[in-house]
């Protein structure tokens, strides 16, 4: 008898204590929603009038690694060497 009662009293305070918690993740949730529409608001950003380097890049043009042991000719839009993982300069 006092087993049954037992049981009823620890699932009801483990199940208030997960909608609780369940509650606070919720709120949670919705302020870092909140939280992350400010900050896009607010953030700095790029100048959108002015493109890059590698934008302003003529399409085709060969950019050689420069390593003197790879010097591999890049023909796409990238900021390493696809061979041995140097830095293009452009």
């Amino acid at each position: 008898m006092h087993g049954d009662l037992l049981l009823v009293v620890l699932i009801l305070v483990f199940g208030c204590a997960a909608f609780l918690f369940g509650l606070v993740y919720m709120v949670w949730c919705v302020v870092g929603t909140v939280g992350r529409a400010m900050w896009s608001l607010v953030r700095p950003r790029r100048h959108v009038g002015t493109p890059s380097c590698r934008e302003n890049r003529m399409f085709g043009r060969a950019v050689y690694c420069p390593r003197p042991n790879c010097r591999k000719a890049e023909y796409r839009n990238a900021r390493f060497c696809s061979q041995c993982g140097a830095q293009l300069k452009y």
